[in-house]
């Protein structure tokens, strides 16, 4: 059996627990594709040695991320042409990577081609059938079954039975057939998952995530950070309410002052609104307006804090909206638009009943 020394085990170690704390999302994820590709490789009879080997390449399928930039690791959203031609180099990455431990070289083709389709239309190569590594495809399986049956950002977890559907639908054009058969009889085994999920689970982690996602003008968060939360408060719970802040006449305001004291005014905001709701988690959408997440709900008096927040700016307005999100459903930045009115705010009792 081609077994590691005690020495390349350890550096394997080393090399998936940088990898996981780069980046949070994967934490787990590259034993759980280990574990699900040795169980398949059983399932198909394959010898011990084989065994070992996708299980080794399937701790190390990952490892070219470690040249991924975090900006694109950490992106709660889905990815758009630009960032995911990069993040596929992360097969080439993690070939060259090995090839500078001489015990790693035989993974290399295995990592390399993790991402190759069966129909001839995968990266980096476009390998077609038989012409991809039998392990690859091995390890091409397991890595989707982990992704579809893990909490992303962007969307939620499969269900096994779901996620082996899909594994199903795609056989023959993404997967190999024969494995794809046996696969899904081991995944079929499994309890649900329920646990595993890609939100940072400390704030050091949370903090490295953040911060690609400040606004540079006000160091506000930005939306999309907010759709973040918003998207996982249905199961976290973490904040129990928001209060939407629109500023109005920031255009005259900018026209009879400058842009750079229009600038100022934006920045200052964003401070006094951090001093006003006592809390960090201070959002700027729609360039001039402000969200505000609450763990716990902050009453207001919404005179005071209006002219709290206008005061020394002449010309400007603020409106208030506050919702409950107990009661209602924000999954995105952008469904404030839906609210973006000079009108008074209306209750969420009012709100259902416009729309019901």
């Amino acid at each position: 059996m081609n077994t590691f020394s005690i020495i390349e085990q350890e550096i394997v170690e080393m090399f998936t627990t940088i990898i996981e704390e780069k980046d949070a999302y994967t934490a787990g994820h590259s034993k759980r594709v280990a574990m699900y590709s040795t169980k398949i490789a059983e399932a198909m009879g394959c010898s011990d040695d084989e065994q070992n080997r996708v299980y080794q390449a399937g701790l190390l399928h990952d490892i070219g991320k470690l040249l991924t930039p975090e900006s694109i690791l950490l992106k709660p959203r889905k990815f758009n042409r630009t960032e995911y031609a990069i993040i596929k180099n992360h097969s080439t990455d993690g070939e060259k990577m090995l090839s500078f431990i001489s015990a790693f070289k035989p993974y290399m083709p295995l990592v390399r081609h993790h991402h190759e389709y069966f129909d001839g239309t995968g990266y980096p190569d476009g390998l077609k059938g038989d012409c991809i590594p039998f392990l690859s495809r091995i390890i091409a399986i397991a890595d989707a079954f982990d992704a579809m049956t893990t909490n992303r950002i962007y969307k939620p977890r499969k269900s096994i039975a779901s996620a082996i559907k899909e594994l199903q639908k795609c056989s023959g054009t993404q997967f190999d057939p024969l494995i794809v058969g046996i696969a899904t009889k081991v995944f079929s085994t499994y309890q649900e998952l329920v646990f595993i999920h890609q939100l940072p689970e400390s704030g050091v982690q949370e903090e490295r995530f953040a911060y690609f996602y400040k606004d540079t003008l006000t160091s506000a968060y930005s939306g999309e950070y907010l759709s973040y939360f918003l998207h996982n408060n249905h199961t976290s719970k973490r904040f129990l309410c928001c209060y939407f802040i629109q500023l109005h006449h920031v255009h005259t305001y900018n026209q009879n002052f400058g842009w750079k004291l229009g600038d100022k005014l934006l920045s200052e905001v964003a401070l006094r609104l951090k001093i006003l709701f006592h809390t960090p988690f201070i959002f700027r959408i729609f360039g001039d307006d402000f969200v505000v997440l609450n763990a716990l709900h902050v009453e207001i008096d919404e005179a005071q804090v209006k002219e709290k927040i206008s005061v020394g700016f002449n010309g400007i307005d603020v409106s208030i909206k506050h919702f409950a999100l107990k009661d209602f459903s924000l999954d995105a930045w952008e469904n404030f638009e839906n609210f973006l009115t000079h009108s008074q705010p209306c209750s969420i009792e009012d709100h259902h009943s416009k729309h019901n």
